[in-house]
């Protein structure tokens, strides 16, 4: 991407208020000079100040982290270690505006659209929103919202033209042999198609929302729980057997009892643990090792608090490549196009015109 000065900076959300600010009244995106071009593909005033608005507060963010800086009056025109905020978000916005003008660029080239100004995305905008108002008119289904405004109908208009273009660039320059795809299958297959693993563990419970003795609060109950559990852990630790341990553990005759059981986590049963026990799923995809034993953890979705110790695990291998050549294609293509993109905005002619870009201003 040819322009002095673009950032690259991932930043958290907040919400900010304030406006831009326009030295001259603006109209239609046709109205005025545009405030950049993008290979000649022109970057309008309000184009540009919408997702300029969208920057606003990762900008603050980044300030405040990086430099301290409190957002008040004055912040968008001080000066922060030779960093100022306004030209940073400007900067960043013109960035964004980059990208989405390389991938719209690219989609014309394919003949998927017509064009590529801001003043096309609003006329498919309101295209969008007759269609839908025409099918709520005739009772048929829409997903989504009856009316879109820009933000979202520029995320859903980018991605179903992101959809068509990986098809599109799939017939030719992004064409795949089958030998590519198994490649492919074998660089993400411990990702995208590792089975899972057989493992055999005995789980501590104890249950916190219905005390069988009725003592206290739920509160009360939940640390009385991980109070034992951590207990029975200690003993773990030293070598004891998990049943033996919850006995002496329970010999103080103190509520509530412990529950044990013998499990087994495998392709069957992963479904069900990941639905009805997540936090328990979490740590059993988390290559735990026979004879580890996890300390107490909460598992809301039972309302109990939970140790386990493996047992025995044995290693599943990977779903193969045979019935799953699509979702390996999906998985390629996603990288491929990816790839193909960041080529064209790394190449893409970026012209700032000085005088439009001065008269935005943020407050």
């Amino acid at each position: 991407m040819k322009l002095k000065g673009m950032l690259g900076i991932g930043l958290a959300p907040l919400l900010i208020a304030g406006a831009v600010v326009y030295q001259t009244s603006i109209g239609s995106a046709s109205d005025r000079l545009p405030v950049a071009e993008v290979n000649g593909s022109p970057v309008s005033a309000p184009e540009f100040g919408r997702e300029l608005e969208r920057q606003r507060a990762s900008v603050v963010d980044y300030f405040h982290r990086t430099h301290g800086a409190e957002y008040g009056n004055g912040f968008w025109k001080a000066d922060y270690d030779g960093e100022n905020p306004e030209e940073t978000a400007k900067e960043m916005a013109l960035e964004k505006l980059v990208k989405v003008k390389a991938e719209l660029e690219l989609a014309k080239r394919e003949g998927l659209i017509a064009g590529t100004s801001y003043d096309d995305l609003l006329r498919e905008m309101e295209k969008e929103n007759k269609r839908r108002q025409a099918a709520i008119e005739a009772n048929q289904p829409i997903y989504g919202p009856g009316r879109m405004d820009e933000s979202s109908f520029i995320n859903y208009y980018m991605s179903n033209l992101r959809i068509r273009l990986k098809e599109k660039l799939a017939e030719d320059e992004l064409k795949v042999t089958d030998e590519e795809l198994k490649r492919h299958y074998e660089l993400v297959k411990d990702t995208l198609f590792a089975g899972e693993d057989r493992i055999k563990f005995q789980k501590l419970s104890i249950p916190y929302k219905q005390d069988e003795f009725g003592n206290g609060t739920v509160d009360q109950r939940k640390q009385a729980a991980e109070e034992r559990l951590s207990a029975v852990k200690l003993l773990l630790d030293e070598g004891m057997e998990p049943e033996e341990a919850a006995l002496q553990v329970e010999d103080d005759g103190e509520a509530p009892l412990i529950r044990y059981t013998e499990e087994e986590f495998n392709a069957e049963t992963a479904g069900t643990y990941f639905k009805s026990q997540p936090a328990l799923y979490s740590i059993l995809e988390d290559r735990l090792q026979a004879g580890q034993v996890t300390p107490a953890f909460h598992e809301a979705a039972q309302g109990e608090y939970v140790l386990i110790k493996i047992t025995e695990r044995e290693a599943a291998g990977h779903i193969g490549f045979e019935g799953n050549e699509s979702v390996v294609w999906t998985s390629y293509m996603e990288d491929a196009y990816a790839a193909y993109l960041n080529k064209l905005i790394e190449e893409a002619v970026v012209t700032v015109h000085q005088d439009e870009w001065d008269k935005v201003k943020l407050q």
